[in-house]
């Protein structure tokens, strides 16, 4: 304990770090958590790793697991990461644990919350693309989700997380950070550099840990949350129905303002309207495809490489991509491979339109921006967009 930050010359402080995660496959935490540390280790010597095993279900709740990993830390700050979380900078975790120790004010720090707008803070990739406004110093925010939280070890210990079995493998960073606002203390997104491969497979029983929290809350109620906001009751008013078709509808006229640009640089191309992390691997399927390849053009993406990954037997790597680079992935694409471009401009777009003459679709949606997916059609995978909604509102494109 008490270990001191560490700084090399022309280097920012920072600290070293215990990393808890509970795990319940080994596959998956070998091909991302771990994998990244290993990678890393040199970098971050005093950084230690421990991976709770619970493939026999010893733990019946994420908070038993997580708390018994920080009873195992060496380091004064631990890190509540999934183990599916590729972490692309150990440097940067330890010097986000140096603001975390020299703010005491701070309950709580994550990778990616939600402010009482209803905007995402903290820059992470979300399965293949970036969401998140930037937080390159910590930003308040309502709640924070659970991909990576962070918070001092004494702390943790004093008030460890909770094992309510309502909440059991759900909201437990939700109830957390509510707990330090109720208090007094602070709730804070900071960028940290990961790529959360999830394949959204544990959600039973989200709708009850999340009325749980209202219940325990209720001053703090609405709460926002990375999957969706909490309210007191199921009772929704006129007025908040109207107010959400009125969201709605606002959306998909901001999307459609996008299409019309798309549609004026790609008049050929088939366009839609859809939140493509949670499709990407039905067009896998359905596409008859082997493998993804995602090329991100945006250019502060550069750290942010992932590569061997596999999403439901698929391989699946992950690496920033400039229009010369995009060029040539595209003409160099196997029949039975999906290429994802991610961070599509109107710069991009115009430079790599019409695609190398493959079959392609222009998505946008307002959770992820503009996108290209280069190996199959918007016909081909109508199933994954049937609606109106799915498409820009008349005479728009």
């Amino acid at each position: 304990m008490g270990m001191q930050p560490m700084k090399a010359a022309g280097e920012r402080r920072r600290v070293p770090v215990s990393i808890v995660c509970v795990y319940n496959d080994g596959d998956v935490l070998g091909s991302c958590l771990r994998r990244s540390i290993d990678a890393q280790a040199d970098t971050a010597p005093q950084t230690e790793l421990l991976a709770v095993d619970n493939r026999e279900n010893r733990f019946t709740t994420a908070g038993a697991a997580l708390n018994h990993g920080v009873r195992e830390a060496r380091n004064d700050v631990v890190v509540f990461v999934h183990q599916d979380v590729v972490l692309h900078s150990l440097v940067a975790l330890e010097e986000a644990a140096v603001e975390l120790l020299a703010a005491p004010g701070i309950g709580i720090m994550g990778a990616v919350g939600i402010d009482a707008d209803d905007r995402i803070i903290g820059r992470i990739r979300d399965r293949i693309v970036q969401i998140g406004e930037p937080a390159p110093r910590p930003r308040d925010v309502e709640t924070l989700d659970e991909v990576l939280l962070m918070t001092a070890r004494q702390q943790a210990l004093d008030e460890p997380i909770s094992e309510d079995p309502l909440l059991a493998w759900h909201a437990y960073g939700v109830e957390y950070a509510l707990r330090m606002r109720r208090a007094g203390r602070r709730a804070v997104a900071r960028d940290i550099p990961l790529t959360h491969n999830s394949l959204s497979t544990n959600l039973a029983k989200l709708d009850l840990a999340h009325r749980h929290v209202a219940d325990a809350y209720p001053e703090l109620v609405p709460i926002h949350t990375t999957c969706g906001t909490v309210r007191k009751d199921d009772a929704t008013t006129t007025a908040q129905q109207g107010l959400r078709r009125f969201r709605s509808a606002r959306i998909w006229w901001g999307e459609s303002h996008v299409a019309r640009g798309v549609h004026r640089i790609s008049p050929e191309s088939e366009k839609v309207f859809a939140d493509i992390r949670m499709l990407i691997d039905d067009a896998l399927e359905i596409g008859g495809k082997r493998a993804l390849r995602v090329l991100d053009l945006d250019p502060e993406a550069t750290a942010d490489h992932a590569e061997d990954l596999v999403r439901f037997d698929r391989p699946f790597a992950i690496a920033a991509a400039d229009v010369d680079a995009a060029r040539e992935a595209i003409a160099s694409r196997e029949d039975d491979e999906l290429i994802f471009l991610a961070g599509l401009t109107d710069e991009s777009q115009s430079v790599l339109s019409p695609f190398g003459g493959q079959p392609h679709v222009l998505g946008n949606s307002h959770s992820t921006g503009r996108w290209a997916l280069i190996g199959a059609t918007a016909d081909e995978l109508r199933s994954l967009w049937p609606s109106r909604r799915n498409r820009p509102l008349p005479g728009f494109a």
